[in-house]
C-alpha cells in the first residue's frame, strides 16, 4: 500500500516540477567581469526566484529576490534581501492586491502606493521579472512601473512608481525605456539569452567571455583620517609606471549622501570611468569610500556625522598621498564633484597641492540651493509635458518644494532646531553646518590660491549652468580661474537622455592640467 502511495504521489510531483528551470548569467561592465545572476523560473507555478552577485569596489553585495505572480503574471508578493560581503544589510517585502502596494523595510512599515495595473521591475538586476514581462505579452506601449529598490531611500521613494516603454522589435526582442535608459532583451525558445543597457556599458549574457585585464594597476588601500576613522579606498597607478619615477597625483572627493569610492548610483558609477581615463593617461589616482558609507555597511549610526567630517577626510587624503613613494607631491590635483565641488577651498586650504577641479558645484547656500533645484527642474518639465505625462512627477516635485521653503525659510530666520529631522533625513546640526560652510561659495572660490578648472553640464537639473553663469563675472575676479560648458551633460557626469558616461570631462581636465602644472 505504501509503495502505491509513493508511486502516486511520485505522479503527481513530477509535473509540478519538471517545468522549473535554473538559469546562469554572467555580468560584464565595459568588457570586464563584475558578477553573476542564478534564476529560478517556473511558468507553470508563477514563482520566480533571482539571486545577483556583484562586485562593487572591494565589496561582494548580494541581491536576493522572490517574487509571486498571478496567472496574468501581475506580482502579488516581492521580497528581496541585500547582503554586503555575507553581511544581510536589508529585507525589503511587498505585496499588491492590484490597487495598493505596500512596504515592508527590516519590519518597519513604509510608504504604501495607490496604482492599477503595476508592472514589477527592480534595478537590481533581477531577471525573473523579465521573464515576467515577457511571459505577460504586452504590446508595444507605455506601462506603470514599480521599482522596489527606490523604496528603501526616503530622497528616492516619491520616484518607486513610474513610467516605461516597451517596444518590440521581433517576437523575441524586445526594448524597455526608463527615464533614458534603454535595456534591450533577447529571448529565444522562451528563455532569457541575454540582457544589454548599452549607454551603462552593461551586458547580462548566458556565454561567459574572455576577462579583459585592466589596463592599470589597482590596490586597495586603508588610511586613518583625522579623527582616527578609517577610510577604506583605491589606489591606481598607470601600468607604465617606472622605478624612481614621481607621477602626478589626484584625489577624487565625492557630492552629497553616503557613496561608495566610485560614486555608485545604480548602474551610473561616474568615478569609476573618471578614474580610469584619468589613470590610463599618466595620473595617480586615489579614491575612496566616504565614512558613512562604510558606516552604514557596518551598521553603525551615523547620525554625528557632519560636513566638516567630510572636508577633513578628503585632507587625510591629500595626506595619505604624501606618504606614497611614487608620487609627486609638488603635483597633487583635488577634484570634487557636487558637494565635493563646494567643499573644495576649504578641502586645500592650508593643504599643499597644486590645482582643483569643480565639477557641478553648488555655488549658493545649501537651503537656497535645495529650493532653486526643484523650482528648476518643475519648471523643466513643464515644458515637456503637452500629453499631461508629468502631471505626478510635478505634483511630487511642488509638495516637496513646500516643505523645502519651510526648511529654507527657518534656517534663514534661525530656527532650525539642532537635534530635530528634517526633510525626513537631515539632522538639524548637519543642516546649520552645511549652510554655514555655503554661504559665500563664490567668494571662498575667489580667494582660493591654486589654479582652478569649474566644469558644468547644461542639461545638470541638481546644480543648473544658469546658476554659474550668473555667477561667471564675479567668479573671474579670480585670475587662475577657468570655466566649462560641456553641452547635454547631467549632474552625474552622463549624457542626458542616453546615461552614458561623458568622456569630455575627462578631455577639459587633462588639457586644462598640461596647462597648470
Amino acid at each position: 500500500m505504501k509503495k502505491l502511495i509513493l508511486i502516486a504521489l511520485s505522479m503527481i510531483l513530477v509535473p509540478m516540477f519538471i517545468f522549473s528551470e535554473t538559469y546562469t548569467y554572467y555580468v560584464y561592465q565595459n568588457n570586464v567581469e563584475i558578477g553573476n545572476i542564478s534564476v529560478e523560473f517556473d511558468p507553470h507555478s508563477y514563482i520566480g526566484k533571482t539571486t545577483t552577485v556583484l562586485q562593487v569596489g572591494p565589496n561582494t553585495v548580494k541581491y536576493v529576490g522572490q517574487t509571486k505572480y498571478d496567472n496574468a503574471w501581475t506580482f502579488k508578493e516581492y521580497s528581496l534581501d541585500i547582503y554586503v560581503d555575507s553581511q544581510k544589510q536589508v529585507s525589503l517585502k511587498s505585496s499588491y492586491d492590484g490597487q495598493k502596494i505596500k512596504n515592508d523595510f527590516n519590519g518597519i512599515t513604509l510608504k504604501t502606493y495607490e496604482v492599477k495595473d503595476a508592472i514589477i521591475l527592480d534595478n537590481n538586476l533581477i531577471l525573473d521579472h523579465i521573464f515576467a514581462i515577457y511571459y505577460k505579452q504586452l504590446t508595444d506601449g507605455t506601462y506603470t512601473s514599480f521599482v522596489p529598490q527606490l523604496v528603501l531611500n526616503q530622497l528616492t521613494w516619491n520616484y518607486a512608481v513610474l513610467n516605461i516603454e516597451i517596444k518590440s522589435t521581433d517576437n523575441e526582442n524586445f526594448v524597455i525605456s526608463s527615464s533614458g535608459v534603454d535595456q534591450y532583451i533577447t529571448f529565444k525558445n522562451d528563455r532569457l539569452t541575454k540582457l544589454e543597457i548599452p549607454s551603462q556599458l552593461i551586458e547580462v549574457t548566458e556565454i561567459k567571455k574572455e576577462v579583459k585585464e585592466k589596463s592599470y594597476i589597482e590596490k586597495d588601500i586603508t588610511f586613518p583620517s583625522f579623527d582616527g576613522f578609517e577610510l577604506n579606498g583605491s589606489l591606481m597607478f598607470p601600468n607604465e609606471i617606472q622605478n624612481n619615477k614621481k607621477m602626478p597625483p589626484i584625489v577624487l572627493v565625492h557630492g552629497s549622501g553616503a557613496n561608495d569610492r566610485n560614486e555608485t548610483i545604480g548602474y551610473m558609477s561616474p568615478f569609476l570611468q573618471l578614474s580610469e581615463g584619468l589613470v590610463n593617461n599618466g595620473y595617480i589616482v586615489l579614491k575612496y569610500d566616504k565614512r558613512n558609507f562604510t558606516m552604514m555597511k557596518n551598521n553603525q549610526d551615523t547620525s554625528n556625522i557632519m560636513p566638516i567630517d567630510f572636508i577633513k577626510d578628503a585632507q587625510a587624503a591629500i595626506k595619505y598621498l604624501k606618504t606614497i613613494p611614487e608620487v609627486d607631491s609638488d603635483k597633487i590635483i583635488v577634484i570634487g564633484h557636487s558637494e565635493g565641488a563646494s567643499f573644495l577651498p576649504y578641502i586645500v586650504k592650508d593643504e599643499k597641492v597644486a590645482a582643483a577641479v569643480a565639477l557641478s558645484p553648488g555655488l549658493i547656500e545649501i537651503t537656497d540651493l535645495m529650493v532653486y533645484q526643484i523650482e528648476y527642474q518643475i519648471n523643466y518639465l513643464k515644458k515637456f509635458n503637452f500629453d499631461n505625462s508629468q502631471n505626478a512627477t510635478i505634483a511630487l516635485l511642488e509638495n516637496l518644494l513646500v516643505q523645502l521653503k519651510e526648511v529654507n525659510n527657518d534656517m534663514k530666520n534661525g530656527k532650525i532646531d539642532p537635534d530635530k529631522v528634517y526633510l525626513d533625513y537631515y539632522k538639524g546640526s548637519y543642516l546649520i553646518q552645511w549652510s554655514e560652510l555655503t554661504k559665500n561659495t563664490v567668494e571662498e572660490f575667489i580667494s582660493m590660491e591654486v589654479p582652478l578648472l569649474i566644469i558644468n553640464g547644461t542639461q545638470d537639473l541638481k546644480t543648473p549652468y544658469e546658476l554659474l553663469t550668473e555667477k561667471e563675472n564675479q567668479l573671474k575676479q579670480k585670475k587662475n580661474l577657468e570655466i566649462v560648458y560641456i553641452e547635454n551633460m547631467g549632474h552625474e557626469l552622463y549624457r542626458s537622455y542616453t546615461g552614458v558616461f561623458e568622456d569630455a570631462v575627462i578631455d577639459q581636465i587633462l588639457n586644462w592640467l598640461k596647462k597648470v602644472l
